[in-house]
C-alpha cells in the first residue's frame, strides 16, 4: 500500500502533528486538519500496526472532509491490510461516487483482487483504470497488468503488456528491468533482439535496453555482439553495475583478459568488490600464468559459499599448471565435496590421480564423470585416451561400445580405429578407419591426437 513519506525532512512535522492530534483526542475534540495531515496520521498508525488508531484518524477526517475520495481509498487500504475485504470494497465504492477518475481507487481494488487470487477481476479493474490514465500512468498500468499475467504463468501476455508499457512510456524502468526476465521465460531471444534493436534506435541512451539486448545476444551465444551491447550500457551509465558483471563474463569468455583487467579496475573504483569480482581477477591472473596471484584472488572468494566449488576447482587448476599434484588433489576434492554432480570436477580429479599414478582413483572419477554426463562425447574420448596410455585396449573397446548407446558421433569411429590399430588388430582397425574416412576425410588427423604413436605408423599416415 502506498503511504505518505514522513521520513527525513518530514519527520519533525509528523512528530508535532502526532503530538497535537493525540492532545486533541485527550481533550475530546478534533480541530480542523488538512486531508494530507490525516493521511499522514493514518500512515503513522498503520506503520505501528495500530489499525484501530489509523481508522479512528480517518473517521475524524471524513467528518471534516466528507467528499474526499482519497480518505475512502486510504480506509479501503487499511481494511485490506486486515483482510476485511468486503468493507474495503464498500469504501472504494464510496470513493468512486466522489471521484470516479481517481486511479488509486482502481489500483487498490486490483490489489485486493490479487490478494484474493482473483487475477481475472484484477485485470478487468486495470483495464477500466486505463480509461482515466495517460502517459506514464498508462505505462504503469500496463506493467501491473503484465505482473498479473506473470503470476498466472501466462508469459506471452506478460511480455505483450510490458511492450505496451514501453510504447507508452519508454523510460519506464520497471518495465525495462523486467522484460529480459520475461523473455527468458518465453525463450524468444530472437524477438528480444529485434524488439530491443528497434527500441535503442528510437531511444539510443537507454542503458537498460542496451543491457537487455546484451543478455539476449548472450543467450544465443553471440558473445561479440553481447560485449558491444554491454559496453554501450556502461558508456551511457558507468554506475550501472549489472552490465559490468555480464560484460566482464563476456570479455573473459572471449579471452580478452587485458581489457577485462582494465574494466575490473574501473569496477573496483566505482563499486564495492564482491566475491565474483575477486574470482574474475583470479581468472585473469591465471591466464597470465601468475598462479600465486590467481590463487590469492580465488581464496578471497571462498566466503561466498555458492562459488566455493568453482573456486576450489580453479585453485586446483593453478596447482596442476605448476605440477603440484598433491595440492591440486586437495583443492579438487574440496570442489568435488561442494558439487558431486559436476563432471568437470570429476575429470580434473581423474587426470590428477593419473598424474599421481593412482590408477584405481583415476578410473573411479572417469566413471563418475561419465555417469553425470553420458551424452558428452569428449568425456568418453578423454577416458579412452587414459585407457590407451594404460594399454587397456579391451576395456577401451568396451567403453566405446557403451558410449555409442548414449551418443552418435563420428569421433567415436576414428577413436575405435585408433584403438584397434594400436592394439595390433590392424585389419579390423583399417576397416573401421576406411568407413570413417568415407564420411569425413578431414577428421583423420584426430587419430594422432588420441593415439600419438600412430603418427609414426606409415600404413596410417
Amino acid at each position: 500500500m502506498e503511504a505518505h513519506d514522513y521520513n527525513g525532512e518530514h519527520q519533525p512535522d509528523l512528530k508535532l502533528l502526532v503530538q497535537r492530534y493525540e492532545g486533541m483526542l485527550r481533550e475530546g475534540g478534533i480541530s480542523f486538519l488538512e486531508v494530507d495531515s490525516f493521511l499522514m496520521l493514518s500512515d503513522y498508525y498503520e506503520e505501528g500496526n495500530d489499525f484501530k488508531g489509523a481508522l479512528v484518524a480517518l473517521n475524524h477526517a471524513m467528518s471534516q472532509h466528507p467528499y474526499s475520495a482519497s480518505l475512502y481509498v486510504r480506509k479501503a487500504q487499511i481494511f485490506s491490510e486486515q483482510e476485511l475485504y468486503e468493507k474495503a470494497f464498500e469504501a472504494l465504492d464510496a470513493a468512486k461516487i466522489y471521484e470516479p477518475s481517481d486511479l488509486d481507487i482502481y489500483l487498490t481494488k486490483a490489489d485486493i483482487y490479487m490478494r484474493l487470487f482473483d487475477q481475472d477481476n484484477a485485470i478487468k479493474v486495470l483495464r477500466k483504470a486505463k480509461e482515466y490514465a495517460s502517459g506514464e500512468e498508462l505505462g504503469d498500468l500496463y506493467v501491473l497488468e503484465s505482473t498479473i499475467y506473470e503470476t498466472k504463468k501466462d508469459y506471452i501476455n506478460a511480455l505483450k503488456y510490458l511492450k505496451q508499457a514501453l510504447r507508452k512510456d519508454p523510460e519506464n524502468e520497471i518495465a525495462l528491468s523486467r522484460i529480459a526476465g520475461i523473455y527468458d521465460q518465453t525463450q524468444e531471444y530472437a524477438d528480444a533482439i529485434t524488439f530491443h534493436l528497434n527500441f535503442v534506435n528510437q531511444n539510443p541512451y537507454s542503458y537498460w535496453a542496451w543491457y537487455n539486448l546484451g543478455l539476449a545476444y548472450m543467450y544465443l551465444g553471440l558473445i561479440e555482439k553481447a560485449t558491444e551491447a554491454f559496453d554501450y550500457a556502461i558508456v551511457i551509465n558507468e554506475h550501472f553495475e549489472p552490465a559490468y558483471h555480464y560484460y566482464l563474463d563476456c570479455l573473459i569468455g572471449l579471452e580478452r583478459f587485458d581489457t577485462a583487467m582494465r574494466y575490473l579496475e574501473e569496477y573496483l573504483d566505482l563499486f564495492e568488490a564482491d566475491p565474483e569480482i575477486w574470482y574474475r581477477l583470479g581468472q585473469c591472473y591465471e591466464h597470465k600464468e601468475d598462479y600465486v596471484k590467481a590463487r590469492n584472488y580465488y581464496s578471497q572468494t571462498l566466503q561466498h559459499s555458492s562459488l566455493n566449488g568453482r573456486v576450489y576447482y580453479s585453485i586446483g587448476n593453478c596447482y596442476i599448471e605448476e605440477n603440484e599434484w598433491y595440492l591440486a588433489e586437495k583443492s579438487l576434492l574440496e570442489a568435488y565435496a561442494a558439487d558431486k554432480f559436476n563432471a568437470e570436477f570429476c575429470l580434473s580429479l581423474a587426470d590428477t590421480y593419473d598424474a599421481l599414478e593412482n590408477s584405481d582413483k583415476a578410473h573411479e572419477f572417469y566413471h563418475k564423470a561419465l555417469a553425470i554426463e553420458p551424452k558428452e562425447v569428449s568425456h568418453w574420448i578423454h577416458y579412452i585416451e587414459f585407457l590407451i596410455d594404460e594399454e587397456s585396449y579391451a576395456v577401451a573397446i568396451e567403453m566405446l561400445d557403451e558410449a555409442k548407446e548414449y551418443v552418435e558421433d563420428l569421433l567415436l569411429d576414428f577413436t575405435l580405429a585408433a584403438v584397434l590399430i594400436q592394439s595390433g588388430q590392424r585389419q579390423e582397425g583399417f576397416v573401421v578407419l576406411g568407413q570413417a574416412l568415407s564420411e569425413d576425410y578431414n577428421m583423420h588427423t584426430y587419430m594422432y591426437q588420441i593415439a600419438p604413436k600412430l603418427a609414426n605408423d606409415a600404413a596410417v599416415t
